[in-house]
């Protein structure tokens, strides 16, 4: 018998072992999507001693923090195209983040979340030369904000909407102290804006968790070891992946053009093979080749199913399915 069939016989008997195991706790254990936080870009002209931008960044990390389907991957300063800086700077493209083959300068999370602060209205400071005007708009703080996310393999923009929020509830305008600008201090939430950004992150996130329950579970090829037929995906036990989850794998060519009008149209996948999960770690699983072939690192892995969350985790707050992404 040869080494080949041997490993054939207990791949196979590792897989029936399994069966009972998968078969229940396939139902309760959701997949959890990686995703990274990018710096929301200042407001037009802001020229303040504090970067709002990311204040709204921070606030954003501390809720999906709070999520069960959600992997907070740490934001490495890149190349960024197209997602604000967090300095103000011009947005140079809508479509991607940056353009990238393959594999490279991709992100290692699913989601990328970014964003600009469209309007950004603090409570002014008042003093004895204030007018009416003034002195009323020192009790109110607006901001409007564009939600942006990315697809983190291709960069590649998915959707995005607006948001707006008002406060007239406070007690100070933000950084009238330097305790006003730490978010886990109470004179935080004790200013107009502190209250407005921490609404608006508050509201978004029904929307970001609904979307991300939706999606499959994408991730990369991170090894392939020819001769067992195997492959390593960067997704583990902290993804929700079990013992014989199946995950497709595919090519992508990004900015795939239409030859008549030579325009991005997109980026083209191309299904290439079908592997089974045969162990799992804590941040990777080891697959085999079920079908297919020309696999080569970097080829993005997805989910045959969505495995969501629980309905239980939903009803503490009353989830509301928004028509904004698909």
């Amino acid at each position: 018998m040869t080494l080949k069939i041997v490993k054939s016989l207990l791949i196979t008997l590792l897989l029936v072992m399994n069966i009972h195991y998968s078969d229940v706790s396939a139902a309760t254990i959701p997949y959890k999507k990686k995703v990274q936080v990018q710096p929301f870009q200042n407001p037009p002209g802001w020229v303040g001693t504090y970067k709002p931008g990311t204040l709204v960044s921070e606030l954003l990390k501390q809720k999906l923090l709070q999520q069960e389907n959600v992997i907070l991957v740490r934001y490495i300063n890149q190349r960024t195209h197209g997602i604000g800086d967090g300095k103000g700077g011009e947005v140079k493209s809508k479509n991607r983040i940056s353009a990238s083959k393959e594999g490279e300068n991709s992100s290692p999370a699913q989601i990328i979340i970014s964003g600009e602060i469209v309007k950004y209205r603090p409570a002014l400071p008042v003093n004895l030369e204030s007018t009416k005007s003034e002195k009323r708009m020192s009790r109110s703080a607006e901001v409007q904000i564009e939600f942006k996310v990315f697809q983190g393999q291709t960069q590649r923009f998915v959707t995005g909407f607006v948001l707006s929020e008002k406060s007239r509830e406070g007690d100070f305008p933000l950084g009238y102290s330097e305790s006003s600008l730490n978010l886990g201090s109470p004179d935080f939430r004790k200013t107009f804006m502190g209250r407005a950004l921490s609404n608006i992150t508050e509201r978004v996130m029904p929307t970001i968790v609904d979307y991300l329950d939706q999606v499959s579970l994408d991730g990369q090829v991170i090894a392939i070891e020819k001769e067992e037929e195997q492959m390593i995906i960067n997704l583990g036990q902290k993804s929700g992946v079990e013992i014989r989850d199946e995950f497709v794998v595919y090519r992508v060519d990004v900015d795939f053009s239409d030859p008549l009008y030579k325009e991005d149209i997109g980026d083209r996948l191309t299904k290439l093979g079908v592997v089974r999960v045969i162990n799992v770690q804590e941040g990777f699983s080891e697959a085999v080749i079920m079908a297919g072939g020309d696999f080569v690192k970097g080829n993005l892995v997805r989910s045959k199913k969505a495995k969501p969350l629980p309905k239980v985790l939903k009803n503490g707050k009353k989830f509301i399915r928004s028509s904004t992404f698909p």
